[in-house]
Order: C-alpha cells, then sequence, then structure tokens
C-alpha cells in the first residue's frame, strides 16, 4: 500500500495539479538559466489521457488592476525563483499553515514534474514539492482469516490526519490561483519543457492531472488492509491495482476525497475557460 512517508505529497499533488501554478514571484532582474531538469520525467505509458496538442498554448496575461497600487511585477528568472515561490504558496494560507509542508528548494520544477507524473494517475516517489505528514498509518484489527493473515481496517483516526491539508487547500481562492496561473504560465511552460516532452503542453497536462484525481472511484464500506510485509496494502486486489493517486485519493477517507474533487472541479471549470492568445 505504499508507506506513510508517500501518503501527504500524494495527496498534495491534487494541489499541486493547482498550486504548483502560480508559486514564482521575484523582483531581481533575470539571471542566466540552468537547463538541466533535477526531476526525471515519469515514464511514457499509455494511459489513456491525450496531452498532444498542435503546439503550446498562450495564455492570456491576467487584466492589470484600473489603478494599480504598485509597478507591475516582473516575471523572474526560473533559477531565482524559490524563495518568493514558497512565499507566495504559504501566503495562499490566511493562518500560515502551509510554512510546514512546503520544500524550500526547486519548487518550480517539482511541483511541474508532479503535475507530469499526476497526468498518468502515479505519484511522486523523490523530488516531492511537500514535507511527509507525520505519524504512522491509524488502522483497526478487524479479523483473521483462515490463512492466518490478519485484515486490518482505515479507521476516522487515519482520515482526520489528512483534515488540515485539505481544508488548506479547499480554501483557495480560486480567481486569485487562475489570475497568478496566467501570469505565471511562461515560467511554468518553461520548467515543463526542460522535461524534454514532445508534442505536449502544460496546460493540457494540468487539466488531465485534475481528470485523474476526479476520476479516483468513490468506495462504499470499510476499507480492508492487509500487512504482509512491512508496508499495508488493501485486500482487495483491484484497489491494489489501481494507480497511485487513485488509492491516495481512497485512503484520505470519503469526506476528504469529496472536499478535494469539489475544489477541482470548480478550478477546472475556470481554468478550460481561459481566454487565449
Amino acid at each position: 500500500m505504499g508507506g506513510v512517508k508517500d501518503w501527504l505529497i500524494a495527496l498534495l499533488v491534487a494541489a499541486a495539479v493547482i498550486f504548483g501554478i502560480y508559486w514564482f514571484a521575484v523582483r531581481e532582474a533575470p539571471k542566466p538559466e540552468i537547463p538541466a531538469p533535477v526531476v526525471e520525467p515519469a515514464p511514457e505509458t499509455d494511459s489513456g489521457v491525450d496531452l498532444e496538442q498542435p503546439s503550446e498554448p498562450e495564455i492570456a496575461p491576467a487584466p492589470e488592476p484600473a489603478s494599480p497600487v504598485e509597478p507591475p511585477r516582473a516575471l523572474p528568472a526560473l533559477n531565482d525563483s524559490d524563495s518568493e515561490a514558497r512565499k507566495d504558496i504559504i501566503s495562499l494560507s490566511s493562518d500560515g499553515a502551509l510554512a510546514q509542508w512546503i520544500v524550500p528548494d526547486e519548487v518550480v520544477r517539482k511541483w511541474v514534474a508532479a503535475v507530469n507524473t499526476a497526468t498518468k494517475g502515479d505519484l511522486m516517489h523523490k523530488n516531492r514539492p511537500f514535507e511527509n505528514l507525520k505519524g504512522g498509518i491509524a488502522v483497526k484489527d478487524l479479523e483473521t482469516r483462515s490463512d492466518g493473515q490478519k485484515v486490518y481496517v482505515l479507521s476516522q483516526e487515519n482520515y482526520q490526519r489528512y483534515d488540515q491539508p485539505v481544508r488548506l487547500f479547499a480554501m483557495v481562492d480560486t480567481d486569485t490561483a487562475v489570475n497568478l496561473y496566467q501570469f505565471w504560465y511562461p515560467r511554468l511552460k518553461q520548467a515543463y519543457g526542460e522535461l524534454g516532452l514532445k508534442n505536449k503542453n502544460f496546460h493540457a497536462a494540468v487539466l488531465a492531472a485534475i481528470d485523474q484525481a476526479l476520476a479516483a472511484p468513490e468506495i462504499e464500506g470499510p476499507i480492508k488492509l492487509v500487512r504482509p510485509t512491512v508496508y499495508y496494502k488493501f485486500e482487495d486486489e483491484k484497489l491494489e491495482k489501481m494507480p497511485g493517486l487513485h488509492k491516495l485519493m481512497i485512503r484520505i477517507g470519503p469526506d476528504n476525497a469529496a472536499r478535494v474533487k469539489e475544489k477541482l472541479r470548480e478550478l477546472k471549470a475556470s481554468l478550460q475557460n481561459l481566454p487565449t492568445n
């Protein structure tokens, strides 16, 4: 079923679909770019998601305010974006609670790589953009099978471990997120291009990653687990064989999954209606 260390990052891969699109504000002059990406692209597999487009879309910039209080923010260099990128992410939570989750290095590239991985329903296992969730999985003993294998169920306490990151994600203002996405799209496109993917664009990847999270099944009743080795696994082989992102959406609990999906649908609707040049 995967280690606990994967779970917060995986949950917030759904958030990465959104958060990973607008964190990159610095006010210094651009410096020379370093072309090498820090994250290997996810392997090319036939996931049923068509990311191929005739060309990379040109996302129209967000309109300038009628009476700007400050000069317009200059688009920063990708290599110099980490500090301000992290600050921008943290600012999306009014209480600053995101500060404990966000990694300080290669913020833009890690978010873009996480989105690319999510387009296939997979999860990041290295170079994640979020810190791990503290503590271990919470289960309850259910029964012992005839073969001697113990069966467990995910407990309500386990679902509650994800309440805070889900709350933070659900509270993100959609209009603010989309405006920042429009402004920072050139840098997102640049980081995505470093992954070396041909005939694909980042805007299509964002929408495809959202669709993967929305496609996670809704399971009724107790979620049964077994522990054949170190890690827990779903007892139901059909569930265990699902993509990692789908399994994560089950592990966070039905209420949290519903909140995540509701926010993703809202964001998807706004992203699909963006004007383009």
